[in-house]
């Protein structure tokens, strides 16, 4: 006769640990320590505000300028150096006008077989 495996999960107490780099407290919840453990991965040790931080300084910095609409004057802020750009830089009304006048997809759609 075969015994039937316990289909119940058993569910783990939250964890909380201190942080290797600021010290403050962070909780580890059960689905969290589930996930991790099923992937293999270990317990963190660093809070999510510092992991975010790490992640954030590994990709490199962002620089955001400051740059006029070409079409209304507005002043705007671009993640792109505005002395480098070739294209005309719009703000967001702008460009969703200059996008509904010019695509060619909203102006001419596919046709209903």
């Amino acid at each position: 006769m075969m015994k039937k495996k316990s289909s119940i999960l058993q569910k783990m107490a939250n964890v909380t640990q201190t942080c290797n780099n600021c010290s403050k407290q962070f909780l580890i919840i059960d689905a969290e320590q589930a996930f991790l453990q099923k992937q293999g991965i270990p317990l963190p040790f660093m809070c999510p505000a510092c992991r975010q931080a790490r992640r954030t300084m590994l990709r490199g910095e962002r620089k955001l300028y400051k740059a006029t609409c070409q079409q209304c004057g507005k002043e705007i802020i671009v993640g792109y150096d505005p002395a480098t750009v070739t294209q005309t830089i719009l703000c967001r009304e702008d460009y969703d006008k200059y996008y509904e006048e010019n695509d060619p997809i909203i102006k001419e759609p596919l046709q209903e077989f």
